[in-house]
């Protein structure tokens, strides 16, 4: 590695950082995203089990629920809307807690002491929006790990936002921000939030039950431990000058760059000199490809250098341009995800043979994804098309000899 502390910073260096912090980063938010699914176990585990497991997922009507009480023998009480299992509960003694157990005996009955309606629907919402938080983030986590890293929304900008500080510290793409699932992305951020349900137990006493999604000082699970960490602390201290009144969630560009480079987060990006003894594809079609590629704007650089992918280029696009190049015989390999890392940079530890476009559980129809990684396979197309006849010709002149 460069030892960068002999150089001075300058705004025109082309920064970029290691992969080492994208990997650890993504690894700890993986290993905290496994919490995330054990809640929204729990409460899937509880939704599964109310009304003696004769709900399931979905929600009923008061009057079906009701019918499944009366059913199992349970006492009515219907002005606080519950029941009380009179095989264990008396009345005139009973103590009340706030959340009584719900397990299933091994009959597969309700073994609770009482239960409410509205407590009873409220697993199902609780169950919903724990796993809408853990789908989000799951998709979130994977396309990070995929993406290639790009400081434009730092290095082009005069103001950053926290966030995208934060996400450079940790190795993470911070133009990942505003895209399909980064959507007006904030740690405080609050997307699933739903309202605390008022109930009454057998007794009449009011209580309170909620989901706790954002219990932790209100941010969500992810969002709170992306907060604890050393970088945010360090960069909220850079943002405010050592005043926490004088707060803000966006700091100067140039003078973030400039401590992040001082501080050994980023460094800058080397041309590096190209082995054209290890040229798979040749040097006579490397250069066409060179060329062509460079002609329509895919990548940047020199020939003789590791080519790179222009500014906003993805390693989706990437994944399908080894593939093309294969699929159109215009290499001969079976190793078409590995040979052209041999001329262009791929700055990942994802395999590039697994690169492609995700998309969010919850979107339908076309995202944002798919409409830039569609112009850029239209810009490769274009520079293979330019390719191809001199290929061909050379086939055929080389058949003809």
């Amino acid at each position: 590695m460069i030892d960068i502390s002999r150089k001075k910073f300058n705004g025109e260096m082309k920064l970029t950082v290691t992969r080492a912090p994208t990997h650890a980063t993504i690894k700890e938010l993986r290993d905290e995203l496994k919490l995330v699914k054990d809640i929204a176990d729990y409460w899937e585990e509880k939704s599964n089990k109310r009304a003696f497991g004769e709900i399931q997922k979905n929600n009923i009507s008061f009057e079906k629920w009701r019918e499944i009480y009366l059913q199992h023998g349970w006492i009515e009480i219907s002005e606080y809307h519950c029941f009380y299992n009179p095989k264990s509960v008396s009345i005139q003694y009973e103590s009340i807690t706030a959340l009584p157990s719900i397990e299933g005996n091994r009959d597969n009955e309700q073994s609770g002491t009482w239960a409410s309606y509205e407590m009873d629907k409220s697993f199902s919402s609780f169950c919903k929006v724990w796993n809408k938080y853990y789908q989000t983030w799951q998709f979130r986590l994977n396309k990070l790990e995929r993406e290639r890293f790009d400081m434009r929304r730092v290095s082009q900008t005069q103001t950053t936002r926290i966030e995208e500080a934060l996400f450079v510290l940790l190795g993470l793409s911070p133009s990942v921000q505003g895209t399909t699932g980064f959507e007006n992305f904030s740690l405080s951020e609050r997307l699933f939030e739903t309202d605390s349900i008022e109930y009454q137990d057998y007794q009449g006493n009011n209580l309170i039950i909620n989901s706790n999604l954002y219990s932790n000082d209100g941010y969500g699970h992810l969002e709170w431990y992306l907060k604890q960490k050393e970088e945010y602390i360090l960069i909220e201290r850079l943002a405010t000058r050592g005043q926490p009144s004088d707060f803000s969630d966006r700091l100067s560009s140039i003078k973030f760059n400039e401590w992040a480079y001082k501080n050994h987060y980023i460094e800058d990006r080397v041309p590096i000199i190209r082995n054209s003894k290890e040229s798979p594809f040749g040097e006579g079609f490397a250069y066409k490809l060179f060329s062509s590629l460079l002609e329509v704007g895919y990548i940047k650089g020199t020939f003789d250098y590791t080519w790179e992918l222009a500014d906003g280029m993805s390693w989706t696009s990437l994944h399908y341009l080894a593939s093309e190049l294969s699929k159109r015989n215009l290499i001969k390999t079976s190793s078409p995800f590995e040979d052209i890392q041999k001329y262009i940079n791929y700055a990942s530890s994802y395999p590039l043979k697994d690169q492609v476009v995700l998309t969010s559980p919850d979107l339908l129809s076309h995202t944002n994804d798919d409409k830039i990684y569609t112009q850029e396979c239209d810009l490769i197309d274009s520079a293979i098309n330019n390719i191809e006849p001199d290929q061909a010709i050379e086939i055929k002149t080389f058949k003809e000899e």
